[in-house]
């Protein structure tokens, strides 16, 4: 058994501009923004993407036990325009796993006709250090977003990409996808706000998608993504006794 896709809605994806996919990293910067992104329009569950090789914790989503998966969403923007949105508390904890479940996502994508697929991370850094890298896996899309005036890296993440994030994004010339990664430098915490305020800036900058996302609605949903994980480091929200009690973390 490999990836499965479970629709919850009509199968196939619906027009859209971009696809957003991040998982658990460095910082939680790439799945803070898009779980942010989810909390704060209009989306819609599409589908969960599910693999053997997930962690095993299966989770309460409305009331109901769910299987470890990713999500699929599908995002109204105030502008009119949709993105897709793929994120999820974990991914495969084998290289065949991460590996399957990547080409099953670079799929869905080329069946969709999709634009653009990018990957959002968070890339260790030292304190001061902001920048945020976009790096690209063909020439062709490099040629492409740097004719539009995006800046686009050659020399960054120097170390490469580990895990899911990183194959979605090299395997996907192999699919006729276009893909790109935007690694956002973070000190590393647990999850770092300020960074994902940084990131969901810089994409709609690059992309025109109006998003805000304010760091206080960014806040609020580090603080729910921090329940889900062990440990309470937050960089950018400063935690109270009152607040950094059990209902914070596991």
């Amino acid at each position: 058994m490999s990836t499965t896709i479970h629709w919850t809605a009509d199968g196939g994806l619906p027009e859209h501009e971009l696809i957003l996919a991040a998982v658990p990293g460095v910082g939680n910067v790439g799945k803070l923004v898009i779980d942010t992104l989810n909390e704060q329009h209009e989306a819609t569950l599409l589908a969960r993407i599910i693999h053997p090789d997930m962690p095993p914790h299966s989770i309460l989503e409305g009331g109901l036990l769910t299987p470890p998966h990713l999500s699929v969403h599908s995002v109204g923007l105030d502008n009119g325009q949709n993105v897709i949105s793929i994120t999820g508390n974990g991914q495969p904890m084998t290289p065949r796993g991460q590996h399957e479940m990547a080409e099953a996502i670079l799929k869905l994508a080329g069946e969709s006709k999709t634009p653009l697929i990018a990957v959002l991370a968070g890339l260790s850094a030292k304190p001061g250090e902001e920048n945020i890298h976009l790096t690209c896996s063909s020439n062709e899309v490099q040629s492409e977003l740097n004719e539009r005036g995006i800046s686009v890296s050659t020399e960054q993440p120097s170390g490469g990409m580990l895990g899911l994030a990183g194959l979605i994004v090299s395997l996907s010339p192999l699919h006729g996808v276009p893909s790109a990664a935007y690694s956002a430098e973070t000190v590393g915490t647990s999850i770092d706000v300020v960074a994902a305020d940084r990131l969901s800036q810089r994409i709609s900058s690059d992309f025109g998608l109006g998003l805000d996302l304010p760091i206080d609605n960014t806040r609020e949903t580090a603080a729910r993504l921090l329940s889900m994980m062990e440990g309470k480091e937050i960089a950018g929200i400063d935690l109270s006794d009152e607040d950094s009690g059990s209902g914070f973390y596991a």
